[in-house]
């Protein structure tokens, strides 16, 4: 997510290069075979053109705020998982205070196990929501940015491994979701807790109703990851952004015409200008439709779990806490 006040020039450059050359050569056309061609034909009236960028405004802002929509719903969603975090951990260390007989030291190894293997089911639905679909951005400079965000976190299954025993991390290693599994074996540690007497049945179904709750989020999170925003809406976008930066210059021929020929090249500029703010539009929508793909505008998962893993770590009266993730240039990942 970039966090930065203002979008830096390098990244307004680099999403608006290609419009700006488009722009620059529908304009030259349109003088030339004007000009240079003598199609004086191609002078089209203001009006239908005028129609066609008003239809795609609408359409465009439309798109933008679905996209918004499903951005910010990414984003409640891991605030709704920081919350039951924080929640299902405290409960743990507030109902398996002692064994039977009274055993301090071996309830705390208990609480540790549990709230380990959470940190390990955040990381692991981590690792879920950056796996690649096919719907989302797959050009050159797309990847280049996921590298370098990559590059700068500790990879998700060394963290896995860090928080789980080596049978656990056996038991799921082969699962296709482990998120899942692990939510799974906490339920079925709380059991084990239920039978031995360590937490009495209220205990037991409250924890269960927090794990419900975890289970509850992560399939939000994954039903944003795997369903792609609607394609006909993304195409047909894109596709009215294209007509009406096409036809734009021809329509707006007559108007420069009008203040006399020798104000004919101001078209180039002027065209330039309205294409660009069209096809930004479109852009803004465009890159902020898939939340957990691994580009500047995701939600900032790492820097979420980060302040999670934290938190937990405190509960533990653990002395060796991880950093607060900074930003990298401009960006919380």
């Amino acid at each position: 997510m970039y966090i930065n006040r203002y979008l830096s020039p390098l990244i307004v450059y680099y999403y608006s290069w290609r419009m700006v050359l488009f722009s620059l050569f529908t304009g030259s056309v349109a003088i030339f075979v004007y000009d240079y061609l003598d199609w004086k034909w191609v002078a089209i009236p203001w009006l239908p053109v005028s129609l066609i960028g008003t239809a795609t405004a609408f359409f465009v802002g439309f798109k933008n705020n679905q996209s918004y929509d499903r951005s910010w719903e990414a984003r409640k969603v891991w605030g709704a998982i920081t919350n039951h975090s924080r929640s299902f951990s405290a409960a743990v260390r507030a109902f398996t205070t002692c064994d039977p007989d009274g055993d301090h030291a071996a309830a705390k190894q208990e609480v540790k196990t549990i709230i380990y293997r959470h940190l390990a089911w955040l990381y692991a639905l981590k690792n879920a929501m950056a796996q690649r679909t096919n719907w989302e951005h797959t050009d050159r400079a797309s990847e280049r940015q996921r590298k370098a965000l990559k590059n700068a976190q500790t990879p998700c299954d060394v963290e896995i491994a860090k928080y789980l025993s080596d049978s656990e991390l056996a038991i799921i290693s082969h699962k296709k979701n482990m998120a899942t599994q692990l939510l799974d074996l906490q339920s079925q540690h709380i059991r084990d807790l239920r039978a031995k007497g360590w937490v009495d049945a209220y205990q037991h179904v409250s924890l269960q109703d927090l794990i419900s709750n975890l289970y509850d989020e992560q399939g939000k999170s994954e039903r944003i990851k795997n369903t792609p925003f609607p394609r006909q809406y993304a195409t047909t976008s894109t596709l009215f952004i294209f007509i009406f930066m096409t036809l734009l210059p021809f329509g707006l021929l007559p108007q420069f015409l009008d203040l006399g020929e020798k104000y004919m090249l101001l078209l180039i500029p002027f065209n330039m200008i309205v294409s660009w703010v069209f096809m930004f539009m479109e852009y803004v929508g465009d890159i902020s439709e898939n939340p957990f793909e691994g580009l500047v505008n995701d939600i900032p998962i790492g820097t979420i779990i980060r302040n999670i893993e934290i938190d937990l770590k405190e509960m533990l009266e653990e002395e060796s806490l991880p950093g607060k993730l900074t930003s990298y240039s401009g960006m919380l990942f």
